[in-house]
């Protein structure tokens, strides 16, 4: 059985996007446009979707297979023909899987305990970035058992020095909850190749880490977060900036002021800053 590979409401959603271009095709057809080459590269965008989407290889080979137009290289007219019934069979395989996805057919088999939904995983990664400085503190200055084996003197030499560290210590915290996370993940954004730090695919959750340091200017690490927030692809992007050397003047108004709802944004943007802790 073919499981989703994301949320549901992220794998309909790139369904929707096939289905609206698929919409574009027909109208076109109906204009009495060739549209045969155009079905064929859509095809194929569409077989990327569902493969990155489904578990199952079935899905997309099988869409490929009924979607499949043979040219009549004696008949034009046949061949126009066979593309407007392989575009409706198009839409009416698409709008049965996303049918099949609201309905939950494609989501695995996880007991009440284990499921996690998209506000819930957003609400964890809140919780631990905010937090993050109680790990600090619990697992690097707070006193040892004296019975232990792991003495204060060692864990004095550990030492956040970038943001390296900090995204090394940020995803162990966060991979025993989400086993599937992923570290520095490269993915083209069009205009260049874009580096995402720590990436929950299953939610389209992407945290991007920052680590203030001496040479750095509050200018300079807005610039870098501003480039950042308009190129990443996120449901959900956080902006987590360790402020090691406590360069931002006002928290409050720098994280207010990389703040932005869906709505009217791409994304879902959110900024967690934490400058409590001296380690």
């Amino acid at each position: 059985m073919s499981m989703i590979q994301k949320e549901p409401d992220i794998v309909i959603k790139e369904i929707n996007e096939r289905i609206d271009d698929l919409e574009k095709l027909i109208s076109l057809y109906e204009q009495k446009q060739d549209v045969y080459n155009s079905f064929n590269s859509w095809r194929s965008n569409v077989k990327r979707t569902l493969s990155e989407n489904f578990s199952e290889p079935s899905i997309s080979r099988d869409f490929l297979i009924e979607t499949k137009v043979v040219p009549n290289k004696f008949s034009r007219a046949d061949t126009i023909s066979k593309v407007g019934e392989a575009l409706q069979k198009s839409k009416d395989i698409l709008s049965k899987l996303k049918s099949d996805v609201e309905s939950g057919k494609y989501l695995p088999e996880k007991s009440v305990e284990d499921h996690i939904d998209k506000t819930m995983a957003v609400t964890i990664i809140r919780k631990i970035l905010k937090n993050f400085h109680k790990h600090i503190e619990a697992m690097y200055q707070d006193e040892v058992h004296g019975n232990g084996t792991i003495k204060k003197e060692d864990l004095d030499k550990i030492k956040i020095g970038n943001e390296y560290d900090v995204q090394r210590i940020l995803y162990s915290l966060i991979r025993p909850i989400f086993p599937d996370a992923r570290l520095e993940v490269v993915d083209d954004a069009g205009y260049a190749s874009v580096r995402y730090d720590i990436v929950l695919d299953e939610y389209g959750i992407v945290i991007e880490v920052k680590c203030t340091r001496e040479n750095m200017t509050e200018r300079k690490l807005r610039e870098e977060l501003g480039s950042d927030s308009f190129h990443y692809e996120a449901d959900h992007l956080f902006l987590f900036i360790f402020d090691k050397v406590k360069l931002i003047k006002n928290p409050d108004a720098f994280e207010k002021a990389f703040r932005r709802e869906k709505q009217g944004f791409d994304k879902e943007l959110e900024t967690i800053i934490i400058r409590e802790i001296t380690f």
